[in-house]
């Protein structure tokens, strides 16, 4: 009986890890959900480098030597300390700043992100330690996975990397196996998402040791600070209703505490995906956090499933054309969307050519189904 209990152990255990292996090198996961991912964080740093430009000198650059006593207690070392520094002068500081714009430019359009994602990681968290009481966290979280984003493939669609694979013949400058660029990639989005839950469950758990949030009052207290508040005609709305403050509060608490558990299955992921995005569109509106807002969102999006994405792809190219012209490409699900594969079988490495899998004691699942992002692989009943 015991021996007969110990195969079974083993044998579940053999079929996770096969379930793992298959999920680490079987092809790059989330490669949409990334794409969408990049995108919105090159508009988020560009947006707030531009929104600050004619500020610039005040709150980073030569007028911020009110925030000297700050800098001498940081932790940050080279190189961070050598992008942007205390005591650039004005003209060189600006230089910087529009080098670093252009930075996100390239990195929202996806120009070269093997080399314009290290150095915009290192530019972005350099500027942000001359002043970090001008940040509103979204830039923390940026910082962090800018460090994950360099072993992820944020450009395999919707970039100019992808159109360029496409046109050229693509060789890379160190050739590797092609599994080693799936398994890095795959990790990274690992690593993407054990952040965004850190986030979500810390804030969560946060909220119930506070008696405001269990008494369901949470919401209303921060809608009336007034560094804040963007309309307050609005906001007086939204607290006035005592119904819609507790809904919100509770809600609040659960969707974030339980975030991992509710992507396990569509049906409660695609409910836990639509609440938070609606949290962070209702916190840029009601307390003037969009940038942080936008950076939350763009982590999110990569819970979204690939199928949806190429969905949408096909719904605008449909919108653009015409349907008599999208009636002949709605079996292509990836075909005009700049990508530089014919599908999610192949490496954005080596274009048109097939990812090797990694040996396994079982057969992949016929229909070549992959689990979504940050959710556990699927074990056979």
């Amino acid at each position: 009986m015991i021996g007969e209990a110990w195969r079974e152990i083993t044998a579940g255990m053999g079929r996770v890890l096969d379930s793992g292996e298959r999920w680490l090198f079987d092809g790059k996961k989330a490669t949409y959900g990334l794409a969408v991912m990049r995108i919105l964080f090159g508009v988020m740093i560009l947006g707030t480098l531009t929104v600050n430009f004619a500020d610039r000198h005040y709150v980073w650059g030569p007028g911020a030597r009110w925030l000297s006593p700050w800098l001498t207690v940081d932790d940050y070392g080279f190189p961070f300390t050598w992008v942007f520094g205390a005591g650039d002068p004005a003209a060189v500081f600006t230089l910087k700043y529009l080098l670093l714009m252009a930075l996100a430019v390239a990195f929202m359009l996806g120009w070269r992100t093997r080399v314009v994602t290290p150095l915009l990681m290192i530019a972005v968290a350099s500027l942000m330690r001359l002043n970090p009481i001008a940040d509103d966290a979204g830039d923390n979280l940026v910082r962090i996975m800018l460090l994950f984003l360099c072993f992820a493939d944020t450009a395999r669609h919707w970039s100019l990397d992808a159109r360029r694979r496409a046109r050229e013949d693509y060789r890379p400058l160190v050739p590797l196996p092609s599994w080693t660029g799936v398994l890095f990639h795959n990790v990274a989005l690992l690593a993407v998402s054990a952040q965004i839950f850190i986030v979500y469950m810390t804030s969560g758990l946060s909220k119930v040791q506070g008696d405001m949030w269990q008494e369901g009052v949470g919401l209303y207290y921060p809608l009336q600070i007034d560094q804040y508040v963007s309309w307050p005609a609005l906001n007086e709305i939204v607290y006035a209703s005592g119904l819609f403050v507790t809904a919100g509060s509770y809600v609040t608490v659960f969707v974030q505490v339980l975030f991992p558990l509710l992507l396990m299955r569509r049906g409660t992921r695609v409910v836990a995906l639509l609440l938070i995005f609606s949290m962070h569109v209702g916190i840029a509106v009601t307390m003037a956090l969009p940038w942080f807002s936008l950076a939350m969102i763009a982590a999110d999006a990569v819970f979204v499933r690939d199928v949806t994405y190429r969905a949408l792809a096909r719904w605008l190219r449909r919108s653009r054309r015409g349907e008599g012209d999208a009636t002949a490409g709605d079996g292509d699900a990836t075909a005009g969307d700049g990508d530089a594969t014919a599908g999610d079988g192949t490496d954005s490495g080596a274009p048109g050519e097939p990812v090797p899998t990694a040996p396994s004691r079982r057969e992949r699942p016929a229909d070549g189904s992959e689990v979504a992002a940050g959710t556990p692989p699927r074990l056979p009943d």
